[in-house]
C-alpha cells in the first residue's frame, strides 16, 4: 500500500508508558544522492505540519487492532484517537530521513539536519552501497520471488 508521504512510521509510548510518540520517516534511494533529493525528502517530512497522514496512521492502527496482543490493540486505539483528535504535540512526532545511495553521505544531509527546527527530534541515516544499481535490482528480484512461494 502506498503510504502517501509516510514511507515508514514508528509508534510507541514514552518511558512511563503513558504518552503516545511517533516517528515519521521518509526514505530515498538514488545512485547518486544529491541536495535536490534531500530537499525533496525534508519537504515531505514537513508536510501536514510534520504529522503522519491520517490514511497512514489508520493503516498501521488497523494492523495493530488485528493483533492478538493486547499491547498492540492499545497502541492501535491510541493511533486511531490521534487521527480523530490530532492532539499529539510536534515534540512527540520525531522525523527521520533514511537514504541509500551509491555515493557516501552527501554534505547536504548534514546541512539539512543542522537547519531543522528544535520543536522535535530529527534523525538522518545514510547507507552507502557501492554497487547501488545492482543492489536495488537484486532487492526487487527478491521481492518478486517472495510472491512465487
Amino acid at each position: 500500500m502506498a503510504m502517501r508521504g509516510d514511507d515508514f512510521i514508528g509508534a510507541g509510548y514514552d518511558a512511563a508508558g503513558e504518552k503516545l510518540w511517533l516517528l515519521k520517516g521518509e526514505a530515498k534511494s538514488n545512485k547518486v544522492l544529491a541536495k535536490a533529493t534531500v530537499t525533496s525528502a525534508r519537504k515531505v517530512l514537513n508536510r501536514d505540519s510534520g504529522r503522519c497522514t491520517p490514511d497512514s496512521l489508520l493503516f498501521v492502527a488497523n494492523r495493530l487492532l488485528e493483533s492478538n496482543d493486547p499491547d498492540d490493540n492499545m497502541l492501535g486505539r491510541s493511533l486511531r484517537d490521534e487521527v480523530g483528535l490530532k492532539s499529539l504535540r510536534a515534540d512527540r512526532i520525531d522525523h527521520m530521513l533514511f537514504t541509500v545511495s551509491g555515493n557516501g553521505p552527501h554534505a547536504s544531509l548534514k546541512e539539512d539536519l543542522d537547519a531543522t527546527g528544535t520543536n522535535r527530534d530529527h534523525y538522518v541515516v545514510n547507507v552507502h552501497v557501492e554497487d547501488h544499481q545492482d543492489f536495488i535490482a537484486a532487492m526487487y528480484q527478491e521481492a518478486e520471488d517472495l510472491g512465487d512461494d
